[in-house]
């Protein structure tokens, strides 16, 4: 049977860097590079970009078309691949790290498509609205690319089964999702997880929401837990007009500088709980990576979390409104319960197979299926 030695993997930024696409491209190629496999990274990255969404803002104020889904954008991106697809000529499969370009028509390789969801999935899903006629053209120049690719690899099983109808292809495939950690989670953290009283909130500017609930039932519970600390990691201190005291914000932290990298681990190793409670999605990379790390989650049901890990979980609670009372009483539930430690060890477990050298061997296996010595 024919195996994989070399792959060109195509990524919007530089595989390379650790804080490109909240670490995803780099732990995807460091991992094929792990299993001997030769990658040519390929930063699709554009240096030129247009303003062009002031245009999109004059058409439809709620427009997310940006240079990035520009048909400028969609052209010079193509000559950039098929630059690439001449220079690795022994390549034996083409990777995209995104659904919004393929090597589809200038390579006989297999074309794989990898990503978290598609322009039209993210418009209508999240931002509950139909595409503008703007963002219609970007959408139907990424549906002619995931309609022409041989494999897609979607990381959520909602995402997937959207795609599977949208698309009746049956190349579209959920293989479990992965966890960016640098390190291993260790069950001797516990105890000191149970000892520091640390809330921990991992999520950017757009999770701000969520932020300020948490901050509020922090408030409530401090008069109970005077030893508790809440911690934030992805926004500035002057991102809230006012923070009551033991609150602590770290703004965002890089894995590729060391500092930031070793406060981001020892946050996550002390903490006593992840929140989340973001109304429609919770941080689902963050959220992982702290179970991996033995932490109990406090998130909002939504729907990605819940087809993963089912309607009710052992290992936190859901929170099913993003309201500060219902926030206290869940995480006051759980300290005040002997059952602290079953909670974390289920967390781990929930997620211990979330590996990167896991999902990579199926994604490998999927691809050697397709060369063409294997389909004789």
């Amino acid at each position: 049977m024919e195996q994989i030695k070399e792959v060109t993997v195509f990524t919007w930024g530089d595989s390379s860097r650790l804080e490109t696409w909240s670490n995803v491209p780099f732990f995807f190629t460091e991992t094929l590079l792990a299993k001997g496999i030769r990658v040519n990274r390929v930063n699709l990255e554009s240096s030129k970009i247009l303003p062009l969404h002031r245009l999109a803002k004059l058409i439809n104020k709620d427009s997310s078309y940006t240079y990035f889904y520009s048909l400028i954008n969609f052209l010079s991106t193509r000559q950039k691949i098929k630059k690439a697809v001449n220079r690795f000529k022994h390549s034996q499969a083409d990777i995209f790290l995104t659904f919004s370009f393929s090597s589809c028509g200038m390579s006989e390789k297999p074309v794989v498509l990898f990503g978290d969801w598609t322009y039209d999935y993210l418009i209508r899903n999240f931002q509950k609205r139909r595409p503008d006629c703007l963002e219609k053209r970007a959408i139907a120049r990424e549906d002619a690319q995931i309609k022409a690719a041989d494999l897609i690899f979607p990381l959520f099983p909602g995402i997937t089964e959207y795609l599977q109808q949208r698309y009746g292809k049956e190349s579209i495939f959920y293989l479990g999702n992965v966890i960016n950690a640098l390190y291993s989670g260790s069950e001797k953290d516990i105890e000191r997880k149970q000892q520091s009283y640390s809330l921990l909130f991992i999520g950017l500017k757009n999770y701000i929401e969520g932020a300020r609930s948490l901050i509020s039932a922090f408030e409530l519970l401090k008069p109970q837990y005077p030893q508790l600390k809440l911690h934030i990691v992805g926004m500035e201190k002057q991102d809230f007009s006012t923070l009551p005291e033991d609150v602590f914000c770290y703004g965002y932290l890089n894995k590729g500088i060391a500092d930031e990298r070793d406060l981001y681990y020892k946050l996550l190793r002390e903490a006593t709980f992840f929140v989340n409670t973001t109304p429609l999605w919770s941080s689902f990379s963050a959220s992982i990576e702290a179970m991996y790390f033995y932490t109990p989650v406090i998130i909002t049901p939504y729907g990605e979390f819940r087809k993963t890990f089912g309607d009710t979980i052992d290992f936190g609670l859901y929170c099913e409104e993003n309201v500060s009372e219902l926030i206290k009483d869940k995480i006051a539930s759980i300290l005040e319960s002997n059952r602290y430690p079953a909670f974390c060890n289920r967390a781990h477990a929930a997620v211990k197979a979330f590996t990167w050298d896991n999902y990579m061997d199926k994604i490998i296996t999927k691809i050697e299926q397709l060369l063409p010595e294997n389909k004789i």
